[in-house]
């Protein structure tokens, strides 16, 4: 730990501010559970009203996942297929839903959700239900939906063919690779249904594309909006299978790049089907699966299936490496601070935060600086948006002014970084808050990062930053609002640089 001092410019005047500089150590080892990413365990229910649950009855399971694959979350697989004629869904397995979704708030769990009609077990045959059923089972779980939101990460679409996956069919185009009218039917209704801050992944690009009649990637102009480009992502269950992976691709030079944009702001996760233990070793190897999920940005990919593909991952020490890097992996790479602050005054941050996961956090989640002493505690929101903080081990930069609450107390505070889940139904559970990959930083207890720094609130503390602007003078270099240099590049692209200058009075 350091000190350093900057010249700012000021209104008429020069003034010098006091900065506090931490560096942090990564930790590239340690396997941990994060919400929202990693390997996914499998519950499945054929609904029924003497047996209405998904989840419920499986609690045993769900400590085994969290205990030996540090798994934060469940796909829950819902058939339906005993209600493809009826038109009313009882009561008691709508609710059921809500119970299942309870079990997994009580053990720090998430669930991607699919329902469908029909297993696998009679290929071309599959008989799902038609539309007219399908509209009105909808339109029953919405509001179970909509309720549960807070511990859904993502749906997928399902309802068509054998389980769920868009293939073998009899209401809506059998083997059909493209969105046909019947299944524009199911999308636009889906869309609908599921709570708009959740997505929907389909099961091969060219649905999507043909969905909305373009093959544009999704844009960071475009992303984390309630539009169907916004939401819709990409499940692929067939992962590393052969060339075209079970037909997921039809044209794997335009679609993969295609995808690897789209995947910055949509999910993609799945599993192998690979269940021939030497076609494993010739597709799924380390080097061939780490270089796909890291291009593709994967967030989750089943444990159990197949296990031929996972139990080969367990043994060559690519299954370890696939739990420390699906999803995201922040890490603190060094922050500095204002040393001193006046109550009410504002104070001068800058984090740099390295992402050493495959892919992006995808659902919104708030960030705080939190101030701890004097038997207080403040909670600061800063303007932040983890989702931007891309993969890979691109470094993101966060340079704000917080105020410091006026009735605090003057003394020594300890600054924590604080990122819990964006509903309040889960704000205050540890296992729901994003845990760095750091020495010496996480608190179990609190779900906070300890940034390992102080600031002092002291009301005789010189300076009183009023705003930021730019320095259109400077050239060739970016500086965070401490006056540091700072790397702007991403992925070899340029980016315009300026000097920030702290307005001071």
């Amino acid at each position: 730990m350091k000190r350093l001092y900057f010249i700012l410019f000021a209104v008429g005047m020069a003034a010098m501010v006091s900065a506090e500089t931490v560096s942090y150590t990564a930790d590239d080892e340690s396997i941990f559970p994060n919400p929202e990413r990693g390997f996914i365990t499998m519950f499945t229910g054929h609904l029924k009203n003497s047996s209405p649950y998904g989840v419920k009855g499986n609690e045993s399971a769900i400590t085994s996942h969290a205990n030996k694959d540090k798994g934060s979350l469940i796909l829950v697989h819902y058939y339906l297929d005993n209600f493809k004629t009826t038109n009313t869904i009882p009561d008691k397995v709508l609710n059921a839903f809500d119970e299942d979704m309870q079990v997994l708030r009580n053990y720090g769990m998430k669930a991607i959700i699919r329902f469908s009609y029909v297993d696998g077990t009679s290929g071309e045959t599959a008989y799902d239900a038609a539309w007219t059923y399908v509209q009105q089972h909808i339109s029953q779980y919405k509001s179970h939906w909509q309720a549960n939101a807070d511990v859904i990460f993502c749906f997928q679409a399902g309802i068509v063919g054998a389980w769920g996956e868009w293939y073998y069919t009899q209401n809506y185009g059998n083997k059909v690779d493209y969105m046909n009218s019947a299944r524009r039917k199911v999308v636009d209704s889906l869309l609908a249904a599921v709570p708009a801050d959740r997505c929907i992944q389909l099961r091969t690009p060219k649905f999507k594309t043909t969905y909305l009649n373009s093959t544009a990637p999704l844009t960071a102009a475009e992303a984390w909006q309630n539009t169907p480009k916004a939401r819709l992502g990409q499940h692929n269950d067939a992962f590393l299978y052969d060339y075209d992976n079970m037909g997921t691709y039809q044209d794997t030079a335009t679609e993969k790049p295609w995808l690897a944009q789209e995947t910055l702001f949509v999910p993609i996760g799945g599993e192998t089907d690979i269940t021939d233990v030497n076609l494993a070793k010739k597709w799924a190897t380390y080097e061939k699966t780490t270089a796909e999920m890291s291009r593709l940005h994967w967030t989750f990919i089943q444990s159990g299936y197949a296990t031929q593909t996972t139990n080969y991952w367990r043994s060559n020490g690519t299954f370890d490496e696939l739990n420390r890097r699906m999803g995201y992996r922040f890490q603190m790479v060094n922050a500095a601070f204002s040393d001193a602050v006046a109550p009410g005054k504002k104070m001068a941050i800058t984090l740099q935060i390295r992402n050493a996961g495959y892919a992006p956090l995808y659902n919104a989640r708030p960030v705080y600086i939190v101030l701890k002493g004097n038997n207080k505690e403040y909670k600061i929101k800063l303007a932040a948006d983890p989702r931007t903080w891309l993969p890979n081990g691109v470094v993101s930069t966060v340079s704000e002014l917080i105020t410091i609450p006026a009735d605090a107390p003057e003394g020594t505070y300890s600054l924590y970084l604080w990122m819990p889940d964006f509903y309040a139904s889960l704000a205050d559970k540890p296992a729901y808050a994003v845990r760095f990959a750091n020495t010496n930083i996480w608190e179990s207890t609190t779900g906070m990062n300890n940034l390992n720094a102080t600031v002092t609130v002291d009301k005789n503390a010189p300076q009183d930053i009023t705003s930021v602007e730019e320095d259109k003078q400077t050239d060739g270099q970016l500086f965070d609002l401490l006056g540091r240099p700072v790397d702007a590049s991403y992925h070899g692209v340029a980016v315009a640089r300026h000097r920030k200058v702290l307005k001071v009075r």
